[in-house]
């Protein structure tokens, strides 16, 4: 199972509100969702991998999911808010269980870097066999710093001769950091990586000793769920009682099967932008770079630019992180500083805390250039052979104009082509679709003019993705194009 419900708010303004690190680009040529993706489909079926995820990023998940494979976009759970681990295992233990009794799960948390797949791969093979023997399996890193965000496992003897695989004696997660300090001095601790192996019985008969209450609360909620075309939606009056608590705290902390399987695979959870700045390709001055980038007299930091040139001088321990929108200047290792500034942007509905300017979809990208009371001009890039859904709004209309390319319009039951520099009108209340029947990169100026302009203002009626629009809505509201 994927866990792909996380916020990511020490990597804003690059992770946002609704497009949070899981769906970003940061190590590779995938995301990190997709690449988390393709190492589980090294271990079992595309049918066989569930991924939870949360209501407000599950249309982006499933697009990028269908992208490696149309099946992995038709096993999602949706939960109504994000309530941690806990719930999001929880659920996912449930759901399995119901179809497939005493299944084995592999928790994979979505949002982390994986450096040698094929290492990882074996390790969870030798877990695997571990786990149908009733012992929670985690993997775990050796630490490397006093970290107050992750997990810390205390092991014991090993269980099986001639194996590096070992007992866990006591499990703290996220300690203070005197305590972090203390434990990075021992030999026998570990990080917990979040990867876990277990049964769904293993871990519905621990949560029925040491978290009784969230387990009836989460029974609740998997009886209520309703299920159409590959997406389970939980109901939000059955998830409002779930405490938000890691599965960590509530029953790792307290399990007397718990086993560690140490691991040196490159892991990170790309929890910050000095973590990030760790697994990237850096200079002779520690000094990691990418897009429009110019230092002098730098040394161990990290600059990033989507948009224009940054520049960078005398530069010690720094992130500069810049995005069309906003502009991040931090030191690194402060992240606590930075989940406050994150707060206060959403305390005072800054839109550059919740969602990015540019967003991927199947068919391309579309980036917001304007957006003002009453209009909002965007630029839409639309991929050969794609096309986007067959739609209408009720609330605005959009003027098309095409800058670059042939566009093939529908308006109703009217198909024409425009050309480079031409324009056409969509009314409210019109059904249309966009689509670039050629060879080459299409690209259209699109002005919205109504008194709702948020992507939730569609009406989908046909879509070539297989995203099946009127049932989705009927279950979580209106979708975006």
């Amino acid at each position: 199972m994927l866990l792909a419900g996380g916020l990511g708010a020490r990597l804003w303004p690059l992770s946002r509100a609704t497009y949070p690190k899981q769906l970003l680009t940061l190590a590779g040529n995938r995301s990190l969702l997709q690449l988390c993706a393709l190492r589980a489909l090294e271990l079992a079926p595309a049918v066989n991998i569930v991924t939870v995820t949360t209501h407000s990023h599950y249309r982006a998940i499933q697009d990028q999911l269908q992208e490696i494979s149309p099946e992995l976009s038709k096993n999602l759970l949706v939960e109504p808010e994000a309530k941690n681990t806990a719930a999001a295992i929880g659920v996912a233990a449930l759901h399995v269980q119901k179809s497939h009794p005493n299944s084995t799960l592999i928790v994979m948390p979505a949002d982390h870097a994986i450096q040698s797949t094929h290492g990882l791969l074996d390790v969870l093979t030798g877990a695997l066999e571990l786990a149908e023997s009733g012992f929670i399996v985690t993997l775990g890193i050796k630490p490397t710093r006093p970290e107050t965000g992750f997990g810390y496992a205390t092991i014991g003897k090993k269980i099986l001769p001639g194996k590096e695989v070992f007992e866990v004696t006591s499990f703290l997660e996220k300690p203070f950091l005197d305590v972090a300090k203390k434990l990075l001095e021992r030999s026998d601790v570990y990080w917990n990586s979040g990867l876990f192996v277990l049964t769904t019985d293993t871990l519905i008969s621990e949560m029925r000793k040491y978290a009784a209450t969230t387990l009836a609360y989460l029974e609740t909620a998997a009886a209520n769920s309703k299920y159409e075309n590959g997406i389970t939606a939980y109901r939000k009056i059955d998830y409002a009682p779930i405490p938000s608590l890691p599965i960590d705290k509530i029953v790792m902390e307290h399990s007397k099967q718990l086993a560690l399987f140490p691991i040196d695979v490159g892991w990170s959870d790309v929890g910050s932008w000095e973590q990030l700045w760790e697994i990237n390709t850096k200079d002779s001055n520690g000094v990691a770079t990418s897009g429009d980038v110019i230092t002098e007299d730098c040394r161990n930091s990290l600059l990033k630019s989507e948009s224009r040139l940054v520049v960078g001088s005398g530069l010690r321990d720094i992130a500069v992180i810049e995005t069309t929108d906003a502009v991040l200047v931090t030191k690194m290792g402060e992240t606590d500083a930075l989940k406050s500034a994150f707060k206060t942007l959403q305390a005072l509905n800054r839109h550059e805390a919740t969602r990015p300017l540019e967003e991927k979809r199947p068919w391309g990208f579309f980036k917001i250039l304007m957006d003002s009371p009453g209009f909002k001009i965007k630029e839409l890039s639309i991929n050969p052979g794609a096309r986007l859904s067959l739609q209408s709004h009720q609330h605005r209309t959009e003027h098309w104009v095409v800058v670059e390319g042939t566009a093939t319009v529908t308006r109703g039951t009217t198909v024409e082509s425009i050309e480079t520099n031409q324009s056409t009108y969509i009314a409210a209340n019109q059904i249309h679709r966009l689509e670039n029947s050629t060879e080459n990169v299409l690209k259209v100026v699109e002005i919205q003019c109504g008194d709702l302009l948020s992507e939730d203002d569609i009406e989908r009626y046909d879509d070539i993705y297989d995203r099946k629009p009127s049932s989705d809505s009927k279950m979580l509201g209106k979708q975006t194009s």
